[in-house]
């Protein structure tokens, strides 16, 4: 009886666990496939990224030696790639909120004398369920690194 209560219980720890390892595995996954296609699109740009971060379908990457900077969505990666030489630009945190509670959009706004881009960081209506208040601190580390 023991014997095969153990071994019932290893199947259903089996059966459980064996999905939500998979799922994990394959996030891992499909993050260093982006990454490594975020730094060959860069390359090809004779931008060599020092970092990058990577969260929902959207990334942002820093070459310090050249002072550019990379950022997209993933989906749209093969076809634009926004390329910015922020040593150029004033950088200016943007944060819209609904009420005093509600973060509508969090934003990293890039300023000359003649243009300006916009990379969102978190926008309330978007359907990737990312955290407020994450994307506030990854705003602003980005903001340190920029400025």
């Amino acid at each position: 009886m023991d014997t095969s209560s153990i071994v019932l219980g290893l199947v259903f720890l089996i059966v459980f666990t064996a999905p939500v390892a998979y799922a994990v595995m394959g996030k891992s996954k499909r993050k260093k496939q982006a990454l490594k296609n975020i730094q060959e699109k860069a390359a090809i740009h004779q931008i060599q990224l020092n970092e990058i971060d990577v969260f929902g379908d959207d990334y942002i990457g820093i070459d310090h030696k050249s002072e550019q900077l990379i950022y997209g969505n993933l989906e749209s990666l093969e076809k634009k790639m926004h390329i910015i030489d922020f040593k150029n630009f004033s950088i200016d945190l943007l944060e819209i909120r609904k009420n005093d509670k509600s973060i509508e959009q969090i934003s990293l706004v890039f300023k000359s004398s003649n243009t300006q881009h916009q990379f969102d960081f978190y926008k309330d209506n978007d359907d990737v369920k990312v955290s407020a208040i994450e994307q506030f601190e990854l705003a602003k580390k980005w903001k340190a690194k920029l400025s």
